[in-house]
């Protein structure tokens, strides 16, 4: 069977098959249909297009359904339901003989780089894991580290890199930051190797200027802000123990004001979860792009703050309601259920693969939640070698499919277990179902409902054409 149906002999065997593992769901009259293991995305069927789905059940002929649609839906054209088939298989929701969906193997082309360059911070945070010191990274290790960020990637034929400047805080080393921006620039043009930047900052010292100045260079801002007022500042808050909300709303302002395109980020703690939803809907009003994570245990936090997992599905389903009802005409379903991307993977983020740290001394690490062990140093000849040699992650080579307890789950290639460091730090080993599996097979059908309305909402006239 082609791509393309072209012209059906309704005589031979042309039995449509649906995909064990698609998920469906009806919203606003539409049907939802998302099958896990493609790239497409959802597929929203109108009434005619939702029956001839729902007449395949790997028994009936392209000839059956025809005469099935001649009783039922008489309206419907041969020549329409030709089509309708046709798109069903560009959405990849169907196949015919063997089922076609696999995720290949793709050769890594791009690399993000951590640069942890101070130690230092205006706050102290109680779940921070960076042990706070008057260290930073000096000019020398800077220049080392971008000049053997690119020789790796030229050596493996990256043409993508994406820098995050981190600490402590970051903007505390702003002159070292901008240094860094321009010599890699450079590089990236001299070299055809595109480049962009993050900065991880609390925000506080967003002034007017350094606003505008992140406009003019096009870097991006990552704020953390975790809540509203008392929310925020039960957990973020200066060295005197004062809280830090207004100071990061005046920070959030001045890039507003300047135009800055910029997203918070949410550490989703038991202290602030039930301010979540008001928090959400300021930022949906307000237009600004977030992201939720759920909080990690690390050796630098003072509390035990994570979120009970039953009262976790219950804000969050609340939250979401708010999402739904206010949907945002940018796709967000990436951003809020922790470690989970609506695009088939077997590995949850880069360690080991395409993902590096660099701490402030020179030194590299797998992940910044394992700063304090080193794997090797901007010294070494290949650092994409050094990240792949020293992934802590075991067996090695580890993906979802070697999951045992994670085989059967239909959402097993959009979570792939979730943070496996968390995981170890739980189950003692790596190669087990995340300690939120609860929480994402609860959830990842209400974030499909919330894409789903927003394609209702906002791109409707082409599902007018396609169905």
């Amino acid at each position: 069977m082609q791509n393309k149906l072209g012209k059906i002999d309704l005589t031979a065997r042309n039995i449509p098959r649906r995909y064990d593992s698609t998920y469906t769901d009806i919203i606003d009259g539409y049907l939802l249909v998302y099958q896990p293991l493609s790239s497409k995305g959802i597929s929203l069927l109108n009434k005619a297009s939702a029956f001839l789905y729902k007449t395949v059940d790997d028994k009936r002929t392209l000839g059956d359904i025809y005469l099935i649609a001649r009783t039922k839906e008489p309206k419907l054209r041969f020549i329409q339901i030709v089509k309708i088939f046709n798109d069903f298989l560009a959405s990849e929701i169907i196949f015919f003989d063997n089922p076609k969906l696999s995720i290949r193997r793709i050769k890594i082309r791009s690399i993000s780089v951590w640069l942890h360059i101070t130690n230092q911070c205006n706050l102290r945070c109680t779940y921070c894991y960076v042990n706070k010191s008057t260290e930073k990274m000096d000019i020398k290790i800077l220049n080392k580290a971008l000049n053997k960020i690119f020789d790796s990637a030229i050596e493996r034929r990256i043409d993508k890199i994406q820098f995050k400047f981190s600490g402590g805080e970051a903007l505390l080393e702003l002159s070292l930051i901008i240094y860094f921006i321009k010599k890699a620039k450079i590089l990236g043009n001299k070299y055809k190797i595109r480049t962009n930047f993050i900065i991880l900052t609390n925000g506080i010292l967003i002034n007017e200027k350094i606003a505008y100045f992140l406009k003019n260079n096009n870097i991006r801002p990552a704020i953390s802000l975790d809540g509203l007022g008392k929310y925020n500042d039960q957990t973020r808050i200066f060295p005197n123990g004062m809280g830090s909300f207004k100071f990061v709303k005046k920070g959030i302002n001045n890039l507003k004001k300047a135009g800055v395109h910029f997203s918070i980020t949410v550490v989703i703690t038991s202290k602030n979860i039930d301010g979540i939803p008001n928090l959400t809907r300021y930022l949906l009003s307000n237009n600004i792009n977030f992201v939720f994570s759920f909080f990690r245990d690390n050796p630098e936090s003072s509390e035990k703050l994570e979120c009970d997992k039953n009262k976790l599905i219950d804000v969050l389903k609340k939250t979401y309601k708010i999402i739904h009802d206010n949907v945002p005409k940018y796709s967000i379903v990436n951003n809020i259920l922790d470690k989970v991307k609506f695009k088939p993977h077997y590995n949850t983020c880069g360690v080991g693969t395409n993902y590096l740290i660099i701490r402030q001394d020179g030194e590299i690490a797998s992940c910044q939640m394992t700063l304090e062990k080193s794997i090797g140093s901007i010294e070494d000849d290949d650092l994409i070698d050094t990240i792949i040699k020293g992934n802590f992650i075991k067996p090695e080579r580890l993906t979802i499919e070697s999951i045992s307890s994670c085989l059967s789950c239909q959402w097993k290639f959009i979570c792939t277990g979730g943070c496996p460091l968390l995981t170890f730090q739980q189950k003692n080993k790596y190669d087990a179902s995340s300690p939120y599996c609860k929480v994402y097979k609860a959830l990842i059908p209400e974030v499909l409902k919330i894409e789903a309305k927003r394609l209702i909402k906002y791109e409707l006239n082409i599902f007018k054409q396609t169905n």
